[in-house]
């Protein structure tokens, strides 16, 4: 599709956001469908854009508050792959994203029931399903913030001083 990369930063963007939220809110992010918790765990992957993509690789319990993370931000680098905790009510997801294609991966379920019966299979799809219904909550919470100068302005100011501050922790 001629153009199909046109915004293809907006993933990259979308993560940087998540991240920089989750950290000014206490972990917390709201949306018009709720509020989840959401923090960053085991790695990081961040990139510039362009053609060159320079990347930088943070893997520890809590990578987002790692000073190597906070200076690639510094550095005009965004986040491209993050291994995300959701909390949604009283159940815990853990998922890989992509910021490229927003693809889920290596998702670690809450499990209530057995895995080895139908309904176990169900409840496996049922949640899986609400994990995607999150991640796709959370985008469309960023893309309405970012569609317009007016509403994304300010918060791409305070973006701005949160990655010119050390991390904290």
């Amino acid at each position: 599709m001629a153009g199909g990369d046109r915004f293809s930063f907006l993933g990259r963007e979308f993560l940087t956001w998540l991240w920089f939220e989750s950290e000014r809110s206490g972990g917390r992010v709201a949306t018009a469908d709720g509020e989840y918790g959401v923090d960053f765990a085991q790695r990081l992957v961040l990139e510039s854009g362009g053609t060159l993509k320079e990347g930088s690789s943070v893997q520890s319990e809590a990578p987002a508050q790692a000073q190597e993370a906070r200076t690639a931000l510094r550095v005009g680098k965004k986040v491209a792959k993050a291994r995300l905790v959701l909390d949604v009510g009283d159940k815990q997801f853990t998922v890989n994203l992509d910021a490229e294609t927003l693809a889920l991966s290596n998702a670690k379920l809450p499990t209530v029931l057995g895995l080895r019966d139908a309904a176990g299979l169900d409840e496996r799809v049922g949640l899986l399903d609400q994990l995607e219904a999150v991640v796709d909550g959370l985008y469309l919470h960023f893309v309405r913030l970012r569609k317009t100068e007016q509403s994304w302005a300010p918060v791409r100011e305070a973006m701005r001083a949160w990655v010119a501050t050390p991390p904290q922790g």
